[in-house]
């Protein structure tokens, strides 16, 4: 429901204070679970935040620190990429066709 925003509507109460508590704000259905099993040490989370680790935590760890290493490297590629010059004189010359 929106409150009403006609400058006419002056003596027109908002309507936040006719709804009942539970339906002026909507509660978040989606938010962030963490399946179970699948937290990571917070060896990794330092190691992410640019923290010093020690290397021991790190090596219990080593799975999760490789899969967070590819994807540093991974992200570190496709930052790089451009797009070819060719590329959007094409596209638009498509677009102006349709």
């Amino acid at each position: 429901m929106h409150d009403s925003l006609d400058p006419r509507d002056a003596v027109r109460q908002p309507a936040t204070e006719n709804r009942p508590a539970q339906q002026a704000e909507p509660v978040a259905a989606d938010r962030e679970v963490t399946p179970q099993g699948t937290e990571l040490p917070s060896a990794v989370h330092a190691y992410l935040d640019g923290d010093k680790v020690n290397e021991q935590a790190l090596n219990a760890a080593q799975r999760e620190l490789e899969l967070w290493k590819r994807i540093s490297q991974e992200t570190g590629r496709r930052r790089r990429m451009v797009t070819p010059a060719h590329l959007p004189s094409q596209i638009l010359s498509k677009l102006a066709d349709d």
